[in-house]
């Protein structure tokens, strides 16, 4: 296994799975303020974490995208420079705008652990449903409206919230039509900690226990 795989769990070899097929977006527009430094330059392992994650979803999708507000490169990812400025949704939105598939996957650069399980979930789970968008409810309630699926309907919602200056996620995604991963659910996979996301310096700590516990190549196979 090469050495960035460990941050995201396991890379299968050989051909592509085929429920994995369609588009994904990284947000990663962020200015890392309550970090201290810009999430991208984020690294376990020595490995940068958000090349990490675009390696891994270029070989589950078949088009990468990757929605920055600086128009910063990374290979294996199509660049969507955010002209807008008004958080993920702006993302979001321009990702379902140009993406070549019905349903976009989306994470976040500050998000380092993925779950190929949960993902293929998720898609199985809308594969016969028709939704705005499929998002899994966290242990307080709210919605996480990362590591989901978005549906080229929730644009019209997405952009009369962004002319209208609405930019709070849970709000808009209750103007949808959703499926909801209930929080019992998403502990199934790998303990749910693929929606841990690296916010304050404190979060560095548990950064790396996580991935000792769920995501190091003894433990790949719980992913």
């Amino acid at each position: 296994m090469d050495k960035g795989s460990r941050l995201t769990g396991t890379l299968r070899r050989g051909r592509r799975p085929r429920f994995l097929s369609g588009s994904a977006l990284i947000l990663a527009g962020g200015r890392g303020t309550r970090l201290g430094w810009d999430k991208k330059i984020l690294t376990l392992d020595n490995i940068n974490v958000l090349q990490s994650l675009i390696d891994k979803l270029a070989f589950l999708f078949d088009e990468v995208f990757l929605s920055t507000n600086d128009g910063a490169v990374y290979k294996g990812a199509i660049t969507l420079k955010d002209e807008i400025g008004v958080g993920p949704l702006a993302g979001i939105c321009r990702g379902l705008s140009v993406c070549k598939s019905e349903y976009l996957y989306v994470t976040a650069c500050d998000m380092p652990f993925l779950s190929d399980e949960y993902i293929k979930y998720l898609k199985e789970t809308i594969a016969d449903k028709f939704v705005d968008a499929c998002v899994a409810r966290r242990e307080d309630g709210f919605y996480e409206p990362f590591n989901a699926f978005y549906n080229k309907s929730a644009l019209p919602v997405i952009t009369e919230a962004i002319h209208s200056s609405r930019y709070g996620m849970n709000r808009i995604l209750d103007q949808m039509k959703l499926h909801v991963v209930e929080y019992s659910v998403t502990c199934r996979y790998a303990g749910g900690n693929m929606f841990f996301n690296v916010n304050y310096k404190e979060d560095l700590q548990r950064l790396e226990l996580l991935h000792n516990l769920y995501f190091a190549p003894l433990h790949s196979g719980a992913v």
